[in-house]
């Protein structure tokens, strides 16, 4: 039995979007929709989708299709209907007008996306229509076109398209994840698209390179090398395809963050028989001040996203522990206190939550405001689960896991881990996520 238009509203919480999608067909309406639509969270309840195969013929399409239905799943938001379960007649068209929306509401479709894919020369040119079925009504339209090589990139932008139209929220198809793998006898440092495929390396130095972080414009990474033998830190400007060396005092150089703006790192150095968090210039690696100065190691510096404070762990008070200061040192206070390791803080660009790793028999990803309060579980008896770092938006959190064997990148949705997908497959060796913000390239 189809849901009704009134039972789908009263399931989802009444949303209301405003969505003009821009580059439409010229025949598409061009007036911006307002809709109600159930959307809820990221694995809270599945909106049924009916994602008919494209048509237009082009050679792409069964691979377009199979991507954008992935992409359509990895986001918590959707379940996607066999296109099969449709009684369309094979020669329905995709614009409103030359198909029935009778066809799709007995496989309880609540939202349709139609597709065309058609060759052009050198390009593979996509059209998207996106309509609430019970509704009968659309959505949203948009075009795009892409050298035909780029059937993944394009799909993606199809998939967040969609995922715009129904819930007005900006998808994470257009992000990428730095990581740490080993696929041989080191690590390098590598990226992936969000979807774990287009696997690209960075770093080719056979040494051991940990711990990437993406700067805020999404241009360069920095990371842990051990290139020159001593763990120093470097950056790697993406555009023009060089690496630097930026702090190689004796002892450790490691654990490197952005601040906001890029122009700031914050890491840890030996001071001694100690660590601490330093700030250095990004471009120069010139000091700028020390912000820690306590016994035991402090290390892992998260920014938040003003730029105001920043996250790490201490073992001042014995064990290691989540602290914040503000960003100039002083002000430090503890906001973990279940359990006796608790490690690797990474500040949601949203600034309500902190992630961690806390030890309970296995690592597993936890999150807490950043005064130590409401502390909820995310991951819970499925291996070893670290390293968070959450996307552009907050409301996913990227880790490694073990659960499924082999090291992998997988998210879930924050703060909770009601949905949780596995991005990466194949060999393992995935470690160190961190998730960019959202790119152009």
């Amino acid at each position: 039995m189809r849901p009704s238009r009134s039972l789908l509203l009263l399931s989802l919480g009444l949303v209301a979007v405003g969505v003009a999608l821009s580059r439409a067909p010229a025949h598409a309406e061009d007036t911006p929709v307002t809709i109600q639509i159930d959307i809820g969270k990221p694995g809270q309840r599945a909106i049924p989708i009916g994602l008919p195969y494209p048509k237009g013929g082009a050679p792409q399409g069964q691979d377009f299709w199979g991507v954008v239905k992935r992409d359509l799943e990895l986001t918590g938001y959707f379940t996607v209907l066999d296109p099969n379960v449709s009684l369309e007649p094979a020669d329905a068209g995709v614009e409103p007008g030359q198909f029935e929306f009778t066809s799709w509401t007995p496989s309880g479709a609540a939202v349709l996306a139609k597709t065309v894919t058609a060759t052009s020369g050198s390009n593979l040119d996509t059209q998207v229509w996106i309509y609430d079925v019970n509704g009968g009504s659309k959505l949203g339209a948009k075009s795009f076109s892409a050298p035909s090589t780029s059937t993944r990139a394009l799909a993606h932008r199809v998939a967040n398209a969609i995922l715009f139209a129904v819930t007005g929220k900006q998808g994470f198809f257009d992000t990428r994840f730095a990581f740490s793998g080993k696929f041989g006898e080191n690590k390098e440092i590598f990226v992936c698209d969000a979807d774990g495929y287009g696997r690209r390396s960075i770093t080719k130095n056979g040494s051991i390179n940990l711990s990437p972080r993406w700067s805020p414009a999404g241009s360069s990474i920095v990371y842990t090398g051990y290139a020159a033998g001593n763990p120093d830190l470097y950056v790697a400007d993406l555009a023009k395809g060089q690496i630097r060396r930026v702090a190689s005092k004796a002892g450790i150089n490691t654990g490197g963050a952005f601040g906001p703006g890029g122009s700031i790192l914050a890491l840890t150095q030996t001071v001694g028989s100690d660590s601490e968090i330093f700030s250095i210039d990004a471009a120069t690696g010139r000091e700028i001040a020390r912000l820690t100065s306590s016994p035991g190691i402090d290390v892992s510096p998260s920014f938040s996203p003003d730029g105001s404070q920043i996250a790490f762990v201490s073992e001042r008070s014995g064990g290691p522990q989540i602290y914040v200061m503000n960003s100039n040192g002083t002000g430090a206070h503890r906001v973990s206190f279940q359990g006796s390791n608790n490690t690797s803080p990474s500040w949601s660009p949203k600034g309500d939550r902190i992630a961690f790793v806390g030890r309970d028999g296995h690592f597993d990803i936890f999150t807490v405001k950043p005064d130590g309060s409401n502390v909820t579980r995310v991951t819970q008896g499925t291996g070893d689960n670290e390293d968070p770092s959450f996307s552009p938006d907050g409301e996913y959190v990227a880790f490694s896991s073990t659960r499924s064997g082999a090291s992998h990148i997988w998210i879930a949705s924050s703060p909770d881990g009601a949905f949780q997908a596995q991005i990466t497959s194949g060999g393992g060796g995935y470690s160190n996520p961190n998730w960019s913000p959202h790119l152009s390239w």
